[in-house]
């Protein structure tokens, strides 16, 4: 059981472009579909049976309309785009943002950027605390597989040794990396005139999804979608 967020479209359309030149480079990955990446804001449980799952997702019940939709009032701003990788997978890192200028676009109506805008004071971190006392308080005992702070989405895995196997080949994975992370910091993060937005605000389009289910690469099924904006 988790707590998602869901990338707005012009998160997707950055994450899309970034896929396509790694995949150019290891033909061979595998690359998350763009309907279901997400950010793991928090994970409530794993590995556990059906009936345990089930247990969590009444026990949390009264408290998953006010989770699902926090977001909508309480909005963290992520920014500077990186790809990290370690030797399993490789995922969209950003960082919480720190008074860098705004580039995503605007709320819809009836929402007011003025009326809303909390800065960025609050951040990721703040909210993925917030979450987890809400689901404390409903009375969850959470128990997440990885701990340390991460805000990121996974663009891909390993499935075969095929674009790695010789030293050659990983140089060249790294390489690519690495110059798709310059292109990123030089053209992409800070840049309003870039024809992809850097910038991400958690509840764009829509709110949390409160997911329960077969989650590996973005399976399962949502119990509830928050607002967005």
């Amino acid at each position: 059981m988790t707590f998602w967020g869901r990338p707005p479209i012009h998160a997707l359309e950055l994450a899309e472009a970034i896929q396509n030149r790694l995949k150019a480079v290891a033909p061979a990955i595998w690359l998350m579909p763009l309907h279901r990446m997400h950010i793991t804001t928090l994970e409530v449980a794993f590995s556990r049976t059906a009936a345990e799952i089930e247990a969590l997702k009444e026990t949390l019940k009264p408290a998953i309309p006010h989770i699902a939709s926090y977001t909508h009032r309480h909005r963290s701003r992520l920014v500077k785009p990186m790809i990290s990788y370690d030797l399993s997978a490789f995922a969209l890192s950003f960082l919480p943002a720190a008074s860098e200028p705004p580039l995503s676009p605007a709320p819809m109506a009836p929402d007011s950027v003025e009326v809303l805008r909390q800065g960025d004071s609050y951040t990721y971190h703040h909210l993925r605390r917030d979450v987890w006392e809400q689901a404390k308080d409903a009375g969850v005992t959470v128990s997440s597989r990885y701990v340390v702070p991460s805000a990121h989405i996974t663009l891909g895995r390993y499935l075969t040794e095929a674009d790695h196997a010789t030293p050659e080949q990983r140089r060249k994975w790294v390489d690519a990396i690495d110059e798709i992370n310059a292109w990123l910091e030089a053209e992409v993060w800070d840049n309003a005139d870039s024809k992809l937005i850097g910038e991400w605000v958690i509840g764009q389009e829509k709110g949390l999804d409160v997911r329960v289910g077969t989650l590996w690469y973005g399976g399962g099924r949502t119990v509830q979608m928050g607002e967005g904006f």
